[in-house]
């Protein structure tokens, strides 16, 4: 072991409390991203023995992470969960505030606060952007992005919902789709999502800037992890670098730093160019390898390996989407549905899976439900899958779902 590997365990443990805390006071875990880090202070006693010492610290330590989750999740922006803030009810619970399908992005804001969601198709058609053609073309499997500034979203705005006493600001928007998603029986659908930076000024004066992600699932429900449309198109490398420019707009701003909108708009139609880079990547996938990825009608050499090697406990049900899982070695996880189709095959670190297992998210299955499962799919034999491309089917998500 190396000199700070104690050190990074105990970062790594603080780092899973914290979003545990964020969980727990509503926000879907990946919000704690937009923060990168909690500044606490650390008292270490000196003597290991002192209980008592030890007890006391131990209490202020998880008081002080509290109060610096609680503040870092205010000044994260006022959407959260895919959610858009309605100025008419100074909130983002209210019905107002989510799109109705997966389908449909934030277009601005009426003339009374409340949020407008379009169709991404035909917002592009009011802007007149002759790509629109591309999301039709179900053969190309294009991804559009389509910047629109501050002023663009709330043009129709009554001056009474102006008021910037309320502290709330959206700078710009990014509108992108379409990305994929699967409904609750495994079958991709098109997904639109709004990035939007907004910001909040704090007590203290300065303000807040976030990147917030406002969308939902393909079935209409809300997803919990809106992070997992990206991840599964590989796109969250892009989201996490647009972040951290963000972070450093924030801090020129808080300087007196100038033309601080033209520099997020910049941001965002990077990251749009970002997005539609990685798409068009993952489009040069040969036919065969791409229809495998997207249909999941078939699972690759490498999940039927596992699927033939797991063990009862290496077995388990999400509760939550209704699907088998499938444990592998190195942190692979295969994920079937209710027809035993491989819906996806992803890597996640051991604390997310024993998170899962700990919360009831995934439960282990019944000598029934085992059967039925190893039933669907031969685990000898003949190999649906092969080659490289067999590998290629696993992603990698170290975040916690």
């Amino acid at each position: 072991m190396s000199r700070f590997d104690e050190e990074k365990a105990f970062l790594r443990r603080l780092a899973g409390r914290a979003i545990e805390m964020a969980e727990e006071a509503g926000f879907p875990p990946g919000a704690l991203l937009g923060v990168r880090r909690l500044v606490i202070e650390l008292r270490v006693p000196t003597d290991p023995a002192d209980e008592n010492v030890l007890a006391h610290e131990a209490e202020r330590l998880a008081r002080q992470l509290d109060d610096a989750v609680r503040e870092a999740l205010a000044g994260l922006g006022a959407a959260t969960g895919g959610r858009m803030f309605c100025l008419r009810c100074s909130t983002d619970e209210c019905p107002h505030a989510r799109p109705r399908t997966s389908r449909e992005v934030f277009a601005g804001y009426g003339p009374t606060g409340t949020p407008r969601f379009v169709d991404f198709t035909q917002l592009l058609l009011d802007c007149q952007d002759p790509r629109v053609e591309a999301l039709f073309d179900e053969s190309r499997r294009a991804l559009v992005s389509l910047l629109l500034s501050g002023d663009d979203l709330t043009d129709g705005l009554l001056p009474a919902y102006r008021d910037e006493r309320r502290g709330y600001r959206l700078h710009a928007q990014l509108a992108a789709g379409w990305f994929r998603a699967r409904d609750p029986r495994g079958d991709p659908r098109p997904v639109a999502l709004s990035f939007l930076v907004t910001s909040l000024a704090s007590r203290r004066g300065a303000r807040r800037y976030s990147l917030d992600v406002v969308g939902i699932g393909p079935g209409g429900e809300p997803p919990d992890r809106l992070l997992d449309l990206l991840a599964g198109d590989a796109h969250l490398r892009e989201l996490r670098w647009a972040r951290g420019v963000l972070e450093r707009i924030e801090k020129a701003a808080n300087r007196g730093g100038r033309e601080i909108d033209r520099r997020i708009e910049g941001l965002l139609d990077g990251l749009g160019r970002r997005l539609e880079r990685r798409h068009r990547a993952r489009g040069r996938r040969t036919n065969h390898a791409e229809e495998r990825h997207v249909s999941g009608q078939r699972p690759t050499r490498m999940a039927l390996a596992d699927l033939g090697r797991a063990g009862p406990d290496d077995l388990l049900y999400d509760t939550r989407r209704r699907t088998w899982v499938v444990l592998g070695e190195r942190g692979r996880v295969h994920v079937f549905n209710a027809e035993g189709r491989l819906v996806t095959s992803v890597r996640y670190p051991p604390h997310v899976i024993a998170r899962r297992r700990r919360s009831g998210l995934w439960r282990p299955l019944t000598p029934a439900e085992i059967s039925g499962l190893r039933s669907r799919w031969p685990v000898q034999g003949d190999s649906p899958d092969g080659g490289p491309d067999a590998e290629s089917a696993v992603g990698t998500d170290t975040r916690e779902p």
